[in-house]
């Protein structure tokens, strides 16, 4: 009977050992970790896979199904553990996975679960003329503006024509004197993300100044008539006018029988010392620019004896 009872305890005693064993031979499970992630396009991004402490393993990676191998490429890097995605594009963003083998012995570890690497993209830039509104004119300064939708503590770096401006500031305005171009602008930052995305042009185009143009009515005049000049510079409102008389310092002004009212100069009772050359220019009201002279106009006052019959 004790015999008996002590082949049970043996058994039992073989069967636990036996049991413990194989728990310690079952293959260990391969861990994966992504940082930064998400990442912003551009970064840089490190997957690092691990199998306990064991330093015999090599790893095998994988992207968007278990059977499909990352490989070394321009912007993939395998070293070790480590699996390095340099310059991070849409066509990174998937499901990854990870294995541990030892080649020598032909064992693999259980794939890691996967890990989806998620990409945000950069804030967007965009450039805006500030001033002046409307058309620009030779010899005036155009203040530009950068706006970047997210974050802050950017530093403002510029482009025309695709070549970069020796221009970096933590203003987000830039002012240029007479300088027609295609202008782009983005951002970089310390924290992240680190930069934004490139703006599309904003084409700055300088419009030769305009002439002014210059007419009289009626004219000829008789003597004691109302003479009526309009000066125009386009269809543009932005303008208002300056009249001159038989040589261009010599300006117009209001009187008792001259009135200026917007484009126009208004004479009462026309007289002999009305007539002459008459030339009008526009300025502009928040600007100082100045259109082209018109062409002069002689107003011509009609003799008396005309009137006779």
């Amino acid at each position: 009977m004790e015999h008996t009872l002590l082949c049970v305890l043996l058994l039992l005693s073989t069967l636990i050992n036996s049991g413990h064993s194989e728990d310690d031979d079952a293959l260990p499970k391969a861990t994966l970790t992504v940082k930064p992630n998400p990442a912003y396009t551009g970064e840089t991004v490190t997957l690092t896979c691990s199998v306990g402490s064991d330093s015999s393993w090599s790893y095998q990676w994988y992207k968007d199904r278990n059977d499909n191998v990352v490989s070394q490429s321009v912007r993939h890097t395998i070293t070790g553990d480590t699996l390095t995605i340099s310059r991070v594009v849409e066509s990174d963003q998937d499901q990854y996975w990870c294995q541990g083998e030892i080649q020598s012995r032909s064992i693999s570890s259980i794939i890691s679960d996967p890990v989806r690497v998620t990409l945000n993209a950069l804030p967007m830039a965009s450039v805006k003329i500030v001033t002046p509104q409307g058309l620009l004119y030779p010899g005036e300064t155009v203040t530009l503006q950068c706006d970047i939708s997210d974050y802050t503590d950017w530093t403002y770096s510029w482009f025309r024509d695709n070549e970069e401006l020796p221009i970096q500031t933590r203003k987000n305005s830039i002012s240029l004197l007479d300088q027609a171009g295609q202008y782009k602008c983005f951002g970089t930052r310390i924290g992240r993300p680190k930069k934004s995305y490139l703006s599309s042009a904003l084409p700055i185009i300088i419009t030769a100044l305009p002439k002014a143009t210059l007419t009289v009515k009626p004219n000829p005049v008789f003597p004691g008539e109302t003479v009526t000049l309009t000066c125009s510079v386009g269809s543009d409102s932005i303008w208002s006018y300056q009249w001159y008389k038989d040589r261009n310092d010599n300006v117009a002004s209001q009187s008792v029988r001259h009135t200026v009212t917007g484009d126009t100069l208004t004479i009462s009772r026309a007289g002999v010392s009305d007539q002459g050359l008459y030339w009008c220019e526009g300025n502009t009201v928040s600007r100082p620019t100045s259109s082209l002279h018109s062409d002069p106009v002689t107003l011509t006052l009609l003799k008396r004896d005309l009137l006779l019959f």
